[in-house]
C-alpha cells in the first residue's frame, strides 16, 4: 500500500529504558485507530514532510492531539529532498498547530545537499555518517551564524513561558544549558511549544537525536494516567486500544498499564461492566509476539482471551469496576 493501513506496535531498547512504540496509520481514512490509540500514550512523533499537499492532513492530525492534551514533537522527515529552506518549511507547517512550533535542529549544507545538522540546544554540530552514529565537527563561518540567529529564536520562544530565561535574554546573558533543557522538557509537557526535529527515518539520519529528546523531555506513565484522571492505586489499571482476532491465537486486547502490576492469569473488571480471566500476556513487535509472566506500569502489551473486552475500556485489578478513562 506504500503506507500504513492499520496500527503496529513495537517495543526497543535504548540506554538502558525500553521504549515501546505504537505506529498510527496518518490518513484520514484510518484515522479510528489513531483515535483510540493516542489517549494512553505519553507523547506522540508526528512526521511530516515539507509538502504543501499533505498540510491539511498533518492539521487533522495535530488538532486530534492538541484536543486530548498529548505532548507532541514533529519530526520533518526526508529532509535529504528538501526543495526549499528550514525558514520557509516552519513557516508553512506552522498553521497545523496553535502552539509554536520551536525549531531545535538546522541542517548543515554542502551545496544543494544536507550533510548534517546543528542541535541548537547543545550547540553542536554533526555531520552524518551512513549506519554509523554522527561525527560532531566545528562551526565556522556562515554556518555559526545561522547557528546562533536560530538557537536565539528557539530561546525567545521558550522564554515567552519563563521570565528568568527572558531577563537573561534582555540583559545579553547566556543560559544555562541545563535550564535550557528543563524549559524544554517543561514547556512540551505542559503543552506550550512543540519541538521540531529533522532528518531522514530510511538512512537512520536524525533518528537518534529523536530518541534522546524522547528519553529526556516526554512525560513518564505516571503522567499520562494523571492527564487521564486516574485514581491512584496499587492495582492494575490498564486502557484498551485496540482489539485483534487472530487466525490460531484467537482474540488479543493491545493495552496500555497505566499503573500496578499485573500477572498472566489476573481477572480484570472493565468500566463496561464485564469481566475476564488474562489467558496470556505477549510482548508486542510487530508480527513477533512474546510471551510474558507479568507487565509493570508503563508496558504495552497484549493480553489473550479477554472475550468479554472492548476497545476502549478501561480494565483494573481491584474488587470494582473502574470509571472509564476515555468517554
Amino acid at each position: 500500500h506504500r503506507m500504513s493501513v492499520e496500527l503496529n506496535v513495537a517495543s526497543t531498547e535504548f540506554l538502558g529504558e525500553t521504549f515501546h512504540f505504537i505506529d498510527c496509520p496518518g490518513s484520514v481514512e484510518f484515522a479510528h485507530d489513531m483515535r483510540a490509540a493516542i489517549p494512553a500514550v505519553d507523547a506522540a512523533v508526528v512526521v511530516c514532510e515539507a509538502d504543501p499537499k499533505k498540510i491539511p492532513q498533518l492539521q487533522l492530525v495535530m488538532r486530534e492531539l492538541e484536543a486530548q492534551g498529548i505532548p507532541r514533537f514533529l519530526f520533518i522527515n526526508k529532509i535529504d529532498r528538501a526543495d526549499r529552506r528550514l525558514r520557509e518549511t516552519l513557516a508553512l507547517l506552522q498553521p497545523v498547530s496553535r502552539i509554536p512550533l520551536v525549531l531545535r535542529q538546522i541542517p548543515i549544507w554542502k551545496g544543494d545537499l544536507i550533510e548534517g545538522f546543528v542541535d541548537l540546544a547543545l550547540e553542536r554540530a554533526f555531520v552524518y555518517r551512513e549506519h554509523k552514529p554522527s561525527e560532531v565537527i566545528a562551526l565556522e563561518g556562515g554556518d555559526l551564524d545561522r547557528e546562533k540567529e536560530a538557537r536565539f529564536s528557539m530561546l525567545e520562544k521558550l522564554a515567552d513561558h519563563d521570565d528568568a530565561l527572558m531577563e537573561q535574554l534582555l540583559e545579553d546573558i547566556q543560559p544555562p544549558r541545563d535550564a535550557i533543557f528543563d524549559d524544554l522538557a517543561r514547556e512540551l509537557r505542559e503543552g506550550l511549544i512543540c519541538p521540531v526535529l529533522l532528518g531522514c527515518a530510511s538512512r537512520e539520519n536524525g533518528v537518534l537525536r529523536l530518541m534522546k529528546a524522547l528519553r529526556h523531555e516526554a512525560p513518564g506513565v505516571a503522567e499520562t494516567a494523571q492527564r487521564l484522571g486516574a485514581p491512584a492505586q496499587k492495582e492494575a489499571l490498564a486502557y484498551v486500544f485496540k482489539t485483534v482476532h487472530q487466525l490460531h491465537g484467537g482474540k488479543l486486547s493491545l493495552v496500555r498499564l497505566l499503573a500496578g502490576h499485573l500477572d498472566d492469569g489476573a481477572t480484570l473488571l472493565s468500566s463496561s461492566g464485564e469481566s475476564g480471566r488474562v489467558s496470556g500476556i505477549l510482548g508486542v513487535s510487530g508480527a513477533h509476539d512474546t510471551k510474558r509472566a507479568s507487565a509493570e506500569a508503563g508496558d504495552t502489551i497484549a493480553l489473550g482471551k479477554l472475550d468479554a473486552i472492548k476497545t476502549g475500556d478501561t480494565l483494573s485489578g481491584g474488587k470494582t469496576a473502574p470509571q472509564a478513562l476515555i468517554k
